[in-house]
């Protein structure tokens, strides 16, 4: 009943009282954006989008980077690495303050590091701080956490030893398992120190308020060492999960000013809103570091032959897919690899021809489908993913005459499955897809299609001496023009061997009203920094 008041109430043209229309600027620096209830703001244990949004409006770290891949320092006024690449040593800024006036000094960052690596606080992200000294031995073999190797030498130095050389650590220190964390807040309150009467930050706003299932409220943190924000407060709306209509219906009804990149819109309404003249210009697209495609199974005989993989990606209408199939935001995919993942050289990969995939299964030898067996593509159930499995049943079949069964399964039997028997032995291809959680290839290359993270990942099957070997050297290799050009060569084997057969990269498609100023989304989970966006008003 509730949703339909609101959507009657918005298509009516009335807004509800206090809201704001289209035609009539704020006059505060407030921004109102949807969400659902985060599951944390622990920045040890988040994992998921929702947290991330406001955690990262309430913590930083020692650096960051930009969309152009520069490096610069946020807590670290400074920092060296030594010669042998193993031992970086980073100086922090004067006058760096918690939300409660506390100073926060170098032992902030040891504790929260030794915390977050004991097995004790269960973060599900410890791996990320695998290169640093003993990480490893701590959480998967029991060792003392006091032994890793990260040490504040004063309250402005720290010193932390790597296992061996990692070019791509300073990416890592950029992430939220290395934020600093107030260790007398953790200590006293213990599950409960993210509440808001509880919580202590560091970032440029803090919580005031967190009424659950309702909304977040964040201010402006005066203790804040950095430049101040324009925006004076910014509230979370909760909406109850999968409650698109009526997060779409306030936006529209003026009780919100712009829409999160962790709540797509649904494809019926952003079809609406595209073509509504109302709301055409308030719908933004953002590209993002992330890549949808088709999982195959490399242990299956008749999928062993990259030419054989080749005919059944050359055969796809990306564009159609995305825009008839999905009906969704995206780009069209040729390679694995998304925009800003040095390495990735596109040109490459197969395009989209029907002629000579027909050519090259032929020479795999099955000529026109002949020979072949029933494909099955497995899929978490959704609507979008059904569509996806129907468009590849009849594509297929048409052009290579290549027979598709379905199947669909719930996202965490699905998520089991991919590493049983069910698909090792018998499933063919299922739908995949990968969100950076840094902008580096090894995030990429290392992580997903090295042999021997493979079984972890995306369970291929796909193995190559050749590839392991060069993506390991680039891991440690710190001269970035010999980095990159290792990756290229990697590139190449993945471009060839065709192991994966790419769909769409991802796009953000978010709704902002007018008078929002410098709402943009990083390509990296579509951070979206408060710091940087405006209220023009009245």
């Amino acid at each position: 009943m509730l949703l339909a008041l609101l959507l009657t109430a918005c298509r009516g043209g009335q807004n509800a009282p206090g809201a704001r229309n289209n035609a009539q600027a704020p006059s505060e620096q407030l921004l109102r954006v949807p969400t659902t209830e985060p599951p944390t703001l622990d920045p040890g244990l988040a994992t998921d989008h929702t947290s991330l949004d406001i955690i990262w409006q309430l913590f930083e770290g020692l650096v960051n980077f930009d969309d152009q891949g520069n490096v610069y320092g946020v807590h670290a006024e400074r920092w060296s690495v030594s010669d042998d690449g193993r031992t970086y040593t980073f100086q922090l800024r004067e006058g760096l303050r918690w939300s409660d006036g506390r100073p926060l000094t170098a032992s902030d960052y040891e504790y929260a590091w030794k915390r977050n690596i004991a097995p004790a606080t269960a973060s599900d992200y410890a791996n990320v701080l695998y290169p640093i000294a003993n990480a490893q031995r701590i959480h998967k073999e029991g060792a003392d956490p006091s032994t890793l190797g990260v040490r504040a030498v004063d309250d402005r130095t720290l010193v932390v030893q790597l296992e061996e050389p990692a070019a791509y650590f300073l990416r890592l220190a950029a992430t939220w398992t290395y934020f600093p964390l107030p260790r007398w807040a953790i200590e006293r309150h213990g599950d409960r120190w993210t509440e808001a009467d509880n919580i202590v930050t560091n970032g440029p706003f803090k919580l005031e308020a967190w009424r659950h299932n309702q909304e977040l409220v964040l201010v402006r943190n005066d203790a804040y060492w950095g430049p101040r924000p324009t925006l004076e407060r910014a509230i979370f709306k909760v909406f109850p999960e999968g409650a698109d209509e009526q997060w779409v219906a306030a936006y529209e009804a003026g009780e919100l000013d712009a829409t999160t990149t962790n709540l797509p819109l649904p494809p019926a309404q952003a079809d609406r809103l595209r073509n509504d003249p109302h709301y055409q210009n308030e719908v933004r697209r953002f590209p993002a570091s992330a890549t949808r495609f088709i999982t195959v199974n490399h242990r299956r005989p008749h999928l062993r032959d990259p030419r054989v993989r080749q005919a059944l990606g050359m055969v796809l209408e990306r564009d159609r897919i995305l825009s008839d199939v999905l009906r969704r935001a995206g780009k069209p995919a040729t390679s694995l690899q998304p925009e800003g993942i040095a390495g990735r050289k596109p040109e490459l990969w197969p395009t989209e021809n029907v002629e000579r995939a027909r050519q090259l299964l032929a020479e795999a030898g099955y000529p026109n489908g002949q020979g072949f067996p029933e494909l099955t593509f497995a899929y978490n159930t959704a609507d979008s993913w059904k569509t996806l499995g129907q468009y590849l049943q009849r594509r297929w079949k048409e052009t290579l005459n290549i027979n598709v069964r379905l199947d669909n399964m719930e996202w965490k039997v699905f998520l089991k499955w991919r590493y049983e028997p069910g698909w090792t032995a018998q499933g063919d291809l299922y739908r995949g897809g990968w969100v950076s959680d840094f902008e580096d290839p090894y995030n990429w290359y290392n992580t997903l299609w090295d042999s021997a993270e493979d079984p972890t990942q995306f369970n291929g099957g796909w193995v190559n001496r050749e590839y392991d070997e060069l993506v390991r050297r680039a891991r440690s290799e710190l001269d970035p023009a010999t980095r990159t050009a290792l990756y290229e060569q990697a590139e190449a084997i993945l471009a060839r061997e065709y192991i994966h057969i790419p769909i769409f990269y991802d796009q953000y498609e978010v709704l902002v009203k007018p008078y929002v100023q410098n709402f943009m989304p990083s390509r990296v989970l579509g951070e979206t920094p408060l710091t940087k966006i405006a209220i023009a008003t009245r």
